[in-house]
Protein backbone atom coordinates (compact mmCIF):
# COMPACT_ATOMS: atom_id res chain seq x y z
CA UNK A 1 0.00 0.00 0.00
CA UNK A 2 1.10 3.74 -1.11
CA UNK A 3 0.73 5.24 2.18
CA UNK A 4 2.26 8.24 0.25
CA UNK A 5 0.09 9.12 -2.24
CA UNK A 6 2.86 9.91 -4.40
CA UNK A 7 1.20 9.90 -7.80
CA UNK A 8 3.47 12.48 -8.98
CA UNK A 9 5.35 11.87 -11.69
CA UNK A 10 7.39 14.96 -11.70
CA UNK A 11 10.90 15.35 -9.55
CA UNK A 12 10.21 18.60 -8.14
CA UNK A 13 6.65 20.35 -7.61
CA UNK A 14 6.63 24.14 -7.16
CA UNK A 15 6.01 25.26 -4.02
CA UNK A 16 2.02 25.50 -3.75
CA UNK A 17 0.93 29.33 -3.87
CA UNK A 18 -1.49 28.05 -0.47
CA UNK A 19 1.24 28.59 1.47
CA UNK A 20 1.57 32.32 0.36
CA UNK A 21 -1.76 33.53 2.11
CA UNK A 22 -3.60 36.35 0.21
CA UNK A 23 -3.58 39.94 1.49
CA UNK A 24 -6.89 39.84 2.72
CA UNK A 25 -5.11 37.36 5.44
CA UNK A 26 -2.82 39.43 6.31
CA UNK A 27 -4.22 41.80 8.95
CA UNK A 28 -4.26 41.06 12.57
CA UNK A 29 -7.38 39.89 13.65
CA UNK A 30 -8.86 37.41 16.38
CA UNK A 31 -10.91 34.78 15.08
CA UNK A 32 -13.19 32.08 17.18
CA UNK A 33 -13.80 28.60 16.39
CA UNK A 34 -15.48 25.40 17.65
CA UNK A 35 -14.11 23.39 15.34
CA UNK A 36 -18.19 22.41 13.95
CA UNK A 37 -19.57 22.23 17.46
CA UNK A 38 -16.56 20.17 18.84
CA UNK A 39 -15.19 22.93 21.43
CA UNK A 40 -17.50 24.94 23.63
CA UNK A 41 -16.87 27.73 24.45
CA UNK A 42 -14.97 28.16 21.03
CA UNK A 43 -11.57 28.52 20.84
CA UNK A 44 -10.03 32.40 20.00
CA UNK A 45 -6.84 33.15 18.45
CA UNK A 46 -4.97 35.79 17.72
CA UNK A 47 -3.83 35.59 13.94
CA UNK A 48 -0.86 37.47 12.96
CA UNK A 49 1.56 37.09 10.03
CA UNK A 50 3.89 39.73 11.33
CA UNK A 51 6.45 37.10 12.91
CA UNK A 52 5.94 34.01 10.32
CA UNK A 53 3.58 31.87 8.37
CA UNK A 54 3.03 30.11 12.00
CA UNK A 55 0.66 33.02 12.69
CA UNK A 56 -2.12 31.82 10.85
CA UNK A 57 -4.66 29.14 10.98
CA UNK A 58 -3.67 26.36 8.66
CA UNK A 59 -6.12 23.88 7.20
CA UNK A 60 -3.90 20.48 8.68
CA UNK A 61 -3.93 22.17 11.99
CA UNK A 62 -8.08 22.26 11.99
CA UNK A 63 -7.90 18.95 10.87
CA UNK A 64 -5.77 17.33 13.50
CA UNK A 65 -8.13 19.33 16.36
CA UNK A 66 -11.27 17.80 15.08
CA UNK A 67 -9.48 14.58 15.27
CA UNK A 68 -8.41 14.85 18.47
CA UNK A 69 -11.24 16.27 19.67
CA UNK A 70 -13.37 13.72 18.64
CA UNK A 71 -11.62 10.83 19.73
CA UNK A 72 -9.88 11.85 23.15
CA UNK A 73 -11.92 11.80 26.54
CA UNK A 74 -10.21 13.47 29.68
CA UNK A 75 -10.40 10.17 31.51
CA UNK A 76 -7.70 8.84 28.94
CA UNK A 77 -5.92 12.00 29.32
CA UNK A 78 -5.25 11.70 33.16
CA UNK A 79 -1.43 12.11 33.62
CA UNK A 80 -0.27 12.46 30.28
CA UNK A 81 2.60 14.51 29.06
CA UNK A 82 1.71 16.06 25.50
CA UNK A 83 3.95 18.01 23.60
CA UNK A 84 2.88 20.07 20.34
CA UNK A 85 6.08 20.79 17.85
CA UNK A 86 5.79 23.61 15.41
CA UNK A 87 2.56 24.66 17.04
CA UNK A 88 2.53 28.39 15.87
CA UNK A 89 -0.32 30.42 17.71
CA UNK A 90 -0.76 26.68 19.34
CA UNK A 91 -4.48 25.62 17.93
CA UNK A 92 -4.31 22.08 18.57
CA UNK A 93 -2.63 22.31 22.14
CA UNK A 94 -4.52 24.86 23.02
CA UNK A 95 -8.02 23.35 21.57
CA UNK A 96 -7.04 20.54 23.77
CA UNK A 97 -6.09 21.71 26.79
CA UNK A 98 -9.65 23.81 26.26
CA UNK A 99 -11.38 20.61 25.81
CA UNK A 100 -9.86 18.25 28.57
CA UNK A 101 -9.36 21.18 30.95
CA UNK A 102 -10.87 18.27 33.83
CA UNK A 103 -7.92 15.74 32.92
CA UNK A 104 -6.42 15.59 36.21
CA UNK A 105 -2.37 16.41 35.97
CA UNK A 106 -2.49 16.28 32.40
CA UNK A 107 0.90 18.10 31.55
CA UNK A 108 1.06 20.03 28.22
CA UNK A 109 3.34 22.22 26.24
CA UNK A 110 3.28 24.04 22.82
CA UNK A 111 6.00 24.87 21.27
CA UNK A 112 7.49 26.55 18.66
CA UNK A 113 10.70 29.04 17.23
CA UNK A 114 11.77 31.93 18.95
CA UNK A 115 9.29 34.34 16.72
CA UNK A 116 5.99 32.76 17.83
CA UNK A 117 6.58 32.30 21.55
CA UNK A 118 4.79 35.79 21.98
CA UNK A 119 1.90 34.91 19.94
CA UNK A 120 1.67 31.02 21.67
CA UNK A 121 1.10 33.13 25.45
CA UNK A 122 -0.89 35.46 24.00
CA UNK A 123 -3.26 32.85 23.01
CA UNK A 124 -2.83 30.75 26.09
CA UNK A 125 -3.86 34.09 28.18
CA UNK A 126 -6.92 34.93 25.61
CA UNK A 127 -8.48 31.30 26.57
CA UNK A 128 -7.49 31.40 29.97
CA UNK A 129 -5.62 28.18 30.12
CA UNK A 130 -2.20 29.70 31.47
CA UNK A 131 -2.40 27.15 34.27
CA UNK A 132 -3.21 24.17 31.85
CA UNK A 133 -0.52 25.29 28.89
CA UNK A 134 3.33 25.55 29.22
CA UNK A 135 4.44 27.55 26.25
CA UNK A 136 8.07 26.48 25.17
CA UNK A 137 10.99 27.25 23.12
CA UNK A 138 11.95 24.39 20.71
CA UNK A 139 13.97 24.81 17.77
CA UNK A 140 14.03 21.36 16.11
CA UNK A 141 17.40 19.59 15.91
CA UNK A 142 18.70 21.05 18.94
CA UNK A 143 18.46 19.48 22.78
CA UNK A 144 15.23 19.13 23.94
CA UNK A 145 14.53 21.61 26.44
CA UNK A 146 15.00 19.64 30.13
CA UNK A 147 11.59 20.06 31.22
CA UNK A 148 10.22 17.97 28.53
CA UNK A 149 12.91 15.60 28.46
CA UNK A 150 13.00 14.76 31.76
CA UNK A 151 10.38 11.84 31.63
CA UNK A 152 8.48 10.12 28.18
CA UNK A 153 5.85 12.27 26.33
CA UNK A 154 3.24 10.56 25.95
CA UNK A 155 1.57 12.25 22.99
CA UNK A 156 3.52 14.54 20.48
CA UNK A 157 0.95 16.65 18.10
CA UNK A 158 2.51 17.81 14.94
CA UNK A 159 0.71 19.66 12.09
CA UNK A 160 1.61 21.53 9.45
CA UNK A 161 5.33 21.11 10.09
CA UNK A 162 6.19 19.92 6.78
CA UNK A 163 6.74 22.95 4.44
CA UNK A 164 10.21 24.40 4.81
CA UNK A 165 12.34 21.71 3.42
CA UNK A 166 15.61 22.81 4.66
CA UNK A 167 14.47 22.10 8.26
CA UNK A 168 12.78 18.87 7.85
CA UNK A 169 16.21 16.86 8.70
CA UNK A 170 16.23 18.91 12.27
CA UNK A 171 12.16 17.65 12.48
CA UNK A 172 13.17 14.13 11.47
CA UNK A 173 16.15 14.38 14.41
CA UNK A 174 13.76 15.84 17.09
CA UNK A 175 10.93 13.52 16.28
CA UNK A 176 13.69 10.88 16.50
CA UNK A 177 14.60 11.88 20.19
CA UNK A 178 11.47 12.23 21.33
CA UNK A 179 9.66 9.29 20.20
CA UNK A 180 9.91 6.09 22.86
CA UNK A 181 8.46 2.69 23.21
CA UNK A 182 5.03 3.74 24.37
CA UNK A 183 5.17 7.39 22.73
CA UNK A 184 1.75 8.00 20.10
CA UNK A 185 2.73 10.82 17.70
CA UNK A 186 -0.25 12.47 15.66
CA UNK A 187 0.75 14.42 12.49
CA UNK A 188 -1.04 15.79 10.30
CA UNK A 189 0.55 17.60 6.67
CA UNK A 190 -0.69 19.33 3.70
CA UNK A 191 1.48 17.74 0.54
CA UNK A 192 2.57 20.40 -1.54
CA UNK A 193 5.46 19.14 -3.30
CA UNK A 194 7.51 15.50 -3.80
CA UNK A 195 9.43 17.14 -0.72
CA UNK A 196 7.51 16.32 1.69
CA UNK A 197 6.73 13.14 0.17
CA UNK A 198 10.45 12.25 0.69
CA UNK A 199 10.42 13.46 4.01
CA UNK A 200 7.69 11.06 4.68
CA UNK A 201 9.73 7.80 3.55
CA UNK A 202 12.71 9.15 5.63
CA UNK A 203 11.00 9.32 8.68
CA UNK A 204 9.30 5.83 7.85
CA UNK A 205 12.82 4.49 7.46
CA UNK A 206 13.32 4.97 11.31
CA UNK A 207 9.73 5.22 13.01
CA UNK A 208 6.63 3.25 12.43
CA UNK A 209 4.31 5.19 10.56
CA UNK A 210 0.70 4.56 9.91
CA UNK A 211 -1.72 6.37 7.94
CA UNK A 212 -5.20 6.96 9.37
CA UNK A 213 -7.85 6.81 7.39
CA UNK A 214 -10.87 5.43 9.15
CA UNK A 215 -12.33 9.46 10.49
CA UNK A 216 -14.84 11.47 10.09
CA UNK A 217 -13.51 14.06 7.24
CA UNK A 218 -11.08 11.69 5.48
CA UNK A 219 -12.31 11.87 1.86
CA UNK A 220 -13.00 15.76 2.04
CA UNK A 221 -9.46 15.83 3.76
CA UNK A 222 -7.76 13.80 0.85
CA UNK A 223 -9.08 16.00 -1.68
CA UNK A 224 -7.12 18.55 -0.36
CA UNK A 225 -3.91 16.33 -0.02
CA UNK A 226 -4.06 16.56 3.87
CA UNK A 227 -3.18 13.31 5.41
CA UNK A 228 -3.33 11.91 9.01
CA UNK A 229 -0.64 9.23 10.38
CA UNK A 230 0.17 8.01 13.56
CA UNK A 231 3.62 7.34 15.12
CA UNK A 232 4.03 4.01 15.72
CA UNK A 233 0.64 2.95 17.02
CA UNK A 234 -2.52 3.32 15.54
CA UNK A 235 -4.85 6.36 16.95
CA UNK A 236 -7.86 4.14 17.54
CA UNK A 237 -5.72 2.47 20.56
CA UNK A 238 -6.74 5.76 22.64
CA UNK A 239 -10.14 6.19 21.16
CA UNK A 240 -12.76 5.71 22.97
CA UNK A 241 -13.81 2.32 23.99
Amino acid sequence: MNIFNDSSDSEVEPFSEDLIPSSARLEACITETDFDGLLFPPLKLHEDLARGCGGMIWQAGTTLAKYVLRNYDSEKLVGKRIVELGAGGGLVGLAMASKFRDAGDMKLWITDQEPMMELMKRNTELNELTNKVKVGLLNWGEPIPASIARAPIDIILAADCVYFEPAFPLLEQTLVELVEKDTLVLFCYKKRRRADIRFMKAISKRLNVTQIKDFQGFEESSKESIFLSAIPLPFAAFSHS
